[in-house]
């Protein structure tokens, strides 16, 4: 799905197999983010067969964190693509992971402030909460957010997995809620479009998850 030019969205809606959203920036460089489990990336696939791309097309994987669902496929579908995460969620993969991280090494780490990718420049967000090392992806230019398991349409993302901490998780989420945004690109759900059904999601946020 076209969410505007040079944005493809590939969702995932089988909601009885956990698997991310992921997202394709078309620019000059082919950034893909969170490309999901390695076994359920066909749709990603034909998404990208559909608009003329290939697994070897794309330039950089960026990882919001490093769940399975949202990185595995990232080294075993897409090895040509430099991938990429925060260090500090490298570091938390690392140990929780052992020997097995070894194969998804990072060719460079993100920090927090401005990346450019061939002619895409983007802002990185550290958003510890659902995993310490966790980032958002803000394109200013497009006033989009990459939220990946912070902020959902109508909800939150969890914290109680290992490394989970919803003190962190309140801040990140008033952090990004200073951006100027007209999409909120989640992980996992429904793209939330327009300031004003932003407003209203923050607003629910808040009230069902008192923050």
């Amino acid at each position: 799905m076209e969410v505007f030019p040079g944005l493809e969205a590939f969702f995932w809606k089988d909601f009885q197999i956990n698997n991310c959203n992921c997202y394709l920036i078309a620019g000059s460089s082919r950034i893909l983010i969170d490309p999901g489990h390695a076994r359920l990336v066909s749709h990603v696939r034909a998404g990208l067969t559909e608009k003329g791309f290939s697994p070897d097309d794309i330039d950089v994987v960026i990882v919001t964190h490093a769940h399975p669902d949202h990185m595995e496929a990232a080294v075993l579908e897409f090895p040509r693509a430099d991938m990429t995460m925060s260090h500090r969620e490298y570091d938390y993969f690392r140990k929780a992971a052992g020997a097995y991280a070894e194969a998804y090494v990072p060719a460079f780490f993100l920090k927090e402030g401005e990346i450019r990718i061939g002619d895409v420049a983007l802002q990185i967000v550290s958003t510890p909460g659902h995993t310490p090392g966790s980032i958002c992806i803000y394109w200013p230019d497009r006033k989009a957010l990459f939220s990946g398991d912070l902020v959902f349409s109508r909800g939150v993302g969890r914290t109680d997995l290992p490394g989970g901490n919803t003190a962190d998780l309140k801040k990140s989420i008033r952090k990004i809620a200073g951006l100027d945004l007209e999409y909120i690109l989640p992980g996992h759900g429904e793209i939330v479009a327009g300031k004003k059904d932003i407003e209203t999601n923050c607003r629910i946020i808040e009230q069902f998850s008192m923050f």
